[in-house]
């Protein structure tokens, strides 16, 4: 389910964990190098069609998608805001546009992370934590802010909306994730302590060694 896709470049399963973790990490960093910056097209174009209409900013706009598309919810300037929208759909597929992009960055970013723990191979066992994992991760609620001179997009999270999660965020879940299913599966390499096959123990025992090594790289 999770095997790597094909002109990827093959993980060694039998490698540490760690090892995985800081090629990921310069991965991700040279992608965040040559990352272009926010785009000043998407603000000059909103500021414009916001002054058009006489919607003032600041305060600080919270773009959020409902039922019939972009609006402002619970903000008493919606009103003027739809009609900017229905005098500028080339705007609002640009402002839509820039959720998706996000979005599926986010899903790319989540599954690569995934991918790369689990390597080229692995157990029932691991792939039932992969998964569950990756439900607890998933995430469709998406808003824009704009404060008059950026724009972004953000998620919706456990203590409200945030930047919506990277590689390296992902990465940090991940390691939790997996301590706390240690502590609730109790991995040992003496002797099996679930159900899973001698394959996935002896995989469950060197991670753990690569996330205690880890803990102590922070």
């Amino acid at each position: 389910m999770f095997a790597s896709a094909k002109g990827r470049s093959p993980t060694i399963t039998n490698a540490p964990f760690s090892g995985v973790l800081l090629s990921a990490q310069a991965k991700a960093s040279e992608t965040q190098a040559v990352a272009p910056s926010p785009d000043a097209a998407a603000v000059a174009a909103l500021s414009a069609a916001l002054s058009q209409f006489g919607i003032s900013v600041p305060p600080a706009l919270r773009i959020t998608t409902g039922a019939n598309g972009l609006e402002l919810s619970g903000d008493n300037r919606n009103a003027k805001f739809q009609a900017m929208l229905q005098a500028n759909p080339a705007l609002e597929t640009t402002l839509n546009g820039m959720i998706g992009q996000q979005d599926m960055a986010r899903k790319n970013a989540l599954k690569d992370v995934v991918r790369d723990f689990l390597g080229k191979s692995s157990s029932p066992g691991m792939e039932a934590f992969a998964a569950d994992f990756l439900d607890e991760e998933a995430n469709d609620t998406y808003s824009l802010s704009f404060n008059g001179a950026a724009i972004g997009v953000d998620e919706m999270g456990a203590k409200g909306w945030q930047p919506v999660k990277d590689t390296k965020d992902f990465r940090a879940d991940l390691l939790a994730a997996y301590t706390k299913y240690q502590v609730t599966h109790a991995v040992t390499v003496e002797k099996r302590k679930d159900d899973d096959d001698n394959r996935d123990l002896g995989l469950k025992s060197r991670l753990a060694e690569a996330l205690k090594k880890d803990d102590g790289a922070v």
